[in-house]
């Protein structure tokens, strides 16, 4: 087709002539956005890994930077500051779990051996676990409820008082709730059980049947759980 053809196809387009070749407008038109359309997708596919990085770590750094406040959290972050020294002893374990914040504490900073009744020492921890949960029940009206569970090692224990270990178990873990009671919490969102020597953290004895003194140590404990 001469240049002169084209012209007088182009002439009779304008002039509003009819001409059979006229859909090649709108083919090229469609053609044209098919080729920006890829050329968009072929540049986006192409991002600098060096920008996407940054995007990604701006928006991670202000993701953590929100830090959700709960009466639950509140209460573990008071804890771990007033009873710092006694985490750092390892006399006290306290960690979240299920919704709850768990409290381990070895036995011989609670009682004497063979015994329930609440040293001076233990007394002082409640008094602090105690101080905290009412701050935050009080400001917050979150009502929590406190299980205490008692646990001892395997050694049999036989008196007048305590005929076995779940007696003793039981009594150490009542104590700790008359205690909270004393001191103005609810009886309703306490309660007190005890588990004897059939929940141990570690082996109480090694394969020969030969006591671990040092395990049967962290198994004489008593847990506080706080929950709702």
């Amino acid at each position: 087709m001469s240049v002169e053809d084209n012209k007088r196809k182009v002439k009779k387009a304008l002039l509003g002539e009819p001409e059979q070749e006229l859909w090649l407008i709108t083919y090229a038109d469609l053609i044209t956005l098919l080729l920006c359309f890829f050329i968009l997708l072929f540049s986006s596919a192409n991002i600098d890994q060096n920008v996407w990085d940054q995007i990604k770590a701006s928006y991670s750094s202000k993701t953590k930077s929100k830090k959700v406040s709960t009466p639950l959290s509140e209460i573990k972050y008071q804890l771990d500051s007033m009873l710092m020294q006694e985490v750092k002893s390892n006399s006290l374990e306290i960690e979240n779990k299920d919704n709850a914040i768990n409290m381990r504490f070895l036995s011989n900073s609670f009682y004497n051996s063979g015994d329930a009744m609440l040293l001076p020492e233990g007394k002082e921890i409640v008094d602090k676990i105690f101080d905290v949960i009412d701050a935050v029940n009080k400001r917050k009206k979150a009502d929590f409820q406190i299980d205490v569970e008692g646990h001892t090692d395997d050694n049999p224990i036989s008196n007048l008082q305590y005929p076995s270990n779940w007696e003793l178990s039981v009594a150490r873990a009542s104590n700790v709730v008359r205690y909270l009671i004393d001191r103005g919490m609810t009886p309703g969102r306490l309660k007190a059980s005890g588990y004897a020597d059939t929940q141990p953290v570690v082996p109480n004895r090694n394969p020969k049947g030969e006591p671990i003194p040092e395990n049967q140590s962290v198994n004489r404990r008593v847990v506080l759980r706080i929950h709702y």
